[in-house]
């Protein structure tokens, strides 16, 4: 008999504790921890660096209105004061900026499509936006300057902005149409129309002029009854829109102004205005403001009201001017000791700056 050839089990290697790591586990470990860590890392530059498809607005620093206005052929006075521009800054904010803006009751977030219009080129889109602080800087001059007693002449139309479906002027008026002549009286202003159309009666045919493109109509509209009207009306939104003006005198934009919008309005046209007269308007004074103004001399609302006043509260100002359709606005940032007034129009401005002097 033979004995037969069996292992025995000191002839296996042990088997490895599972618990004893190998360097192929540490290998791996290691690799797995510097994922981990760059991973977090990119996510940390993404919240601090990456902006978000939202835009923030922000106070901006005052801009004095009185260096951005040249004037020749005409005396002007110094001014006892200073009056500035209240600005916002629009910042694109990444996601941790953003996420601040988001939980604070004075910061706002807007998306980014309804400040810049996405079918639009950035440099595009600021370069239109100094192309209308320009046309509005002309406009304020000419409302100042008629203030100050000076002989003017805006040149104006009035433009068709908007229709209102299911009114008389749905299919007869479009927008951009220039309103020339109503009931055959010609007309220059937005005004005009306005106030032909509520004297006259309900179901009356009036005769209009339009210039539409290059061509000149012959047409008419019925006056009807609009909801939340109690005069009759056409149903349509028009602007005075200026295309010249006149001045006996030379005025322009200093060299470099890289300002963009129309909220400046209001505020130019009163700088021209204690330029141009005898009066002291400011009383030694630091006025701050924001508005529009249009060949009326009224004053329109804008954007960013509630971050202006955080920056006229901090600048300093003894009196800040808004539209008066966004007073309520204004005072839900504005400090109790901010003197804030709400005007409607130019000689509204000038009313509350007399009225204000002594306090």
């Amino acid at each position: 008999m033979t004995q037969s050839d069996v292992s025995t089990p000191d002839a296996f290697p042990p088997s490895p504790d599972p618990d004893t790591p190998t360097p192929e586990r540490r290998r791996g470990s290691v690799w797995r921890l510097v994922f981990y860590l760059a991973t977090v890392a990119v996510v940390l530059w993404a919240a601090v660096l990456v902006p978000l498809p939202y835009v923030e607005y922000l106070p901006g620093s005052p801009t004095e209105i009185e260096p951005l206005i040249e004037i020749e052929g005409a005396t002007t006075t110094d001014l006892d004061g200073e009056t500035a521009l209240l600005t916002v800054l629009l910042r694109q904010q990444p996601a941790l900026q953003a996420l601040r803006a988001a939980v604070s009751d004075q910061r706002r977030l807007l998306p980014l499509s309804t400040v810049f219009p996405p079918d639009v080129d950035r440099d595009a889109f600021f370069a239109r936006e100094r192309e209308v602080f320009g046309r509005q800087f002309e406009i304020a001059t000419v409302i100042g300057a008629q203030a100050a007693g000076v002989e003017t002449r805006i040149l104006s139309e009035p433009v068709v902005v908007s229709v209102l479906p299911g009114s008389p002027a749905e299919g007869v008026l479009e927008p951009r149409d220039v309103i020339v002549s109503i009931d055959g009286q010609d007309v220059v202003a937005a005004e005009e129309v306005q106030a032909r159309t509520r004297a006259g009666e309900i179901d009356e045919v009036v005769p209009l002029e339009i210039r539409r493109g290059g061509d000149t109509v012959q047409t008419s509209i019925r006056l009807g009854e609009l909801p939340g009207l109690e005069h009759p009306g056409i149903g349509i939104q028009l602007e005075t829109a200026v295309y010249d003006i006149e001045l006996p005198f030379e005025v322009a934009l200093a060299p470099g102004t890289r300002i963009g919008g129309p909220s400046a309005g209001l505020m130019v046209a009163l700088t021209v205005y204690d330029l141009l007269s005898d009066e002291d308007l400011l009383q030694g004074r630091l006025v701050l403001g924001t508005g529009t103004i249009d060949a009326d001399g009224r004053v329109g609302p804008v954007g960013g009201v509630p971050e202006k006043m955080l920056a006229a509260a901090a600048y300093g100002a003894d009196v800040v001017l808004v539209p008066e359709s966004q007073f309520e606005q204004a005072m839900t940032t504005a400090p109790d000791d901010l003197t804030v007034i709400g005007v409607a129009t130019m000689d509204d401005a000038l009313a509350a700056l007399r009225d204000t002097a002594g306090d």
